[in-house]
């Protein structure tokens, strides 16, 4: 009997030296698998130009920066010193500028933060304008942008001076939402 407990004994050991080992193991390989993770970055790029393409060949936009911070899991980017190109579906082209800018999924708006300059140059008879604000939203599907503090309309016949605003950049239209205040030039 002492000789079948003392094998028993050794089995049982046995079995749990090799439970934890296998545990262990286990441990080690999960540290090593690539999980998505919020707080991993899966890539980082400096002084870059990135043109974003839809489904049916058309540039949406081309976006260049000085850092790009992109999230693994999520999907999202940062990116500093942010410039963006548009073109509308005529072919006017309209530049946006910022500080900052954060698109938190792919395809998703891009918020753009700090002292932001949205340009577009004359075209076709459709006059140039400089518009300045804080903090801006830009939806490259619906080619829109939008924002909710205050801003500055600059063009050659004057300027005009608001809280909030809205336009699609396929259409000649930009509504201001309130405390609208204009001040005209005279045409020569």
């Amino acid at each position: 009997m002492k000789l079948l407990g003392r094998i028993l004994f050794f089995i049982v050991l046995a079995v749990a030296a090799v439970g934890t080992w296998v545990n262990l193991s286990w441990k080690e390989l999960s540290e090593f698998t690539n999980t998505p993770s919020e707080s991993r970055i899966d890539y980082y790029l400096n002084d870059f130009t990135l043109t974003n393409i839809g489904a049916s060949g058309q540039v949406r936009y081309r976006l260049s920066g000085q850092h790009l911070i992109h999230k693994q899991a999520s999907g999202g980017s940062e990116v500093y010193q942010p410039n963006i190109e548009v073109s509308s579906a005529q072919g006017e082209t309209v530049t946006l500028n910022a500080e900052n800018a954060l698109q938190q999924s792919k395809d998703g708006n891009i918020a753009l933060t700090g002292a932001i300059r949205v340009h577009k140059p004359e075209f076709n008879g459709s006059p140039e304008f400089t518009l300045t604000t804080r903090n801006l939203t830009y939806d490259p599907l619906r080619q829109h942008i939008s924002s909710d503090a205050e801003i500055d309309l600059v063009t050659a016949q004057g300027t005009i001076h608001g809280t909030g605003f809205e336009t699609s950049l396929n259409e000649q239209e930009l509504r201001i939402h309130s405390n609208v205040q204009a001040d005209y030039q005279p045409t020569p």
